[in-house]
């Protein structure tokens, strides 16, 4: 397995109940979000079906709201709203060996949400994480079946980009969860099954395999 560390000086996450005024962002992103990154780095649509399993964790050290002016659909004039922005972030990927190949020289740009939030590869390391229960879990979307308490939102896991727009393949509902920030939220956000366990971050990793559920 290895882990790559990708870090954004901004982030947004698109919120699936907000389709106007002020633009909210989801805490962590979606799968749909990590879709795009395979893609991006392998330079060509890649389903989760091809990838035996992933994880990953998404850090943001604060949040901000920019004003940011659109175009209306089918309208001649702007207007301006306010859109919630992350800043200073890190998402660690965990995916299969293979892969480290793409993200060190990505075919296309990396994104962390909009077009306008460029992320870069800082690391890939070679890890063998230890099964481990009762750890700390955030940074994550995880399957309802979880049992874990948070938000739940129904979020995209694929998009069909042959289309213009591009559609949802599948939307699944999701718990939330943010990444633990201090002692006590994370005794709140303990899984209590086995999940492989990252030392150098702290946090138990929550692995996908076949949009099921952790491997």
């Amino acid at each position: 397995m290895i882990r790559v560390k990708i870090k954004s000086w901004t982030a947004s996450f698109r919120y699936p109940t907000f389709q106007s005024g002020y633009q909210p962002t989801l805490p962590v992103p979606p799968l749909s979000t990590i879709q795009g990154l395979l893609s991006a780095a392998r330079g060509e649509i890649v389903s989760f079906s091809e990838i035996p399993f992933f994880g990953y964790v998404f850090i943001s050290n604060g949040t901000g709201v920019d004003l940011e002016r659109i175009y209306a659909l089918g309208k001649p004039e702007t207007d301006v709203i306010k859109r919630e922005v992350l800043f200073d972030n890190i998402l660690y990927l965990y995916l299969p060996e293979e892969w480290g190949e793409y993200f060190k020289k990505p075919r296309f740009q990396l994104l962390l949400g909009r077009s306008s939030d460029i992320a870069t590869v800082e690391k890939i390391d070679k890890v063998e994480l230890e099964e481990k229960t009762n750890v700390p879990v955030g940074g994550v979307v995880v399957p309802m079946n979880s049992g874990l308490p948070g938000m739940v939102h129904a979020l995209p896991v694929e998009f069909d980009y042959s289309t213009i727009p591009r559609r949802a393949k599948l939307v699944k509902p999701f718990v939330v969860l943010p990444f633990p920030k201090n002692i006590a939220q994370r005794k709140r956000q303990t899984f209590h099954g086995s999940l492989p366990y990252d030392p150098q971050i702290d946090i138990g990793v929550w692995l996908y395999e076949g949009l099921h559920g952790k491997v």
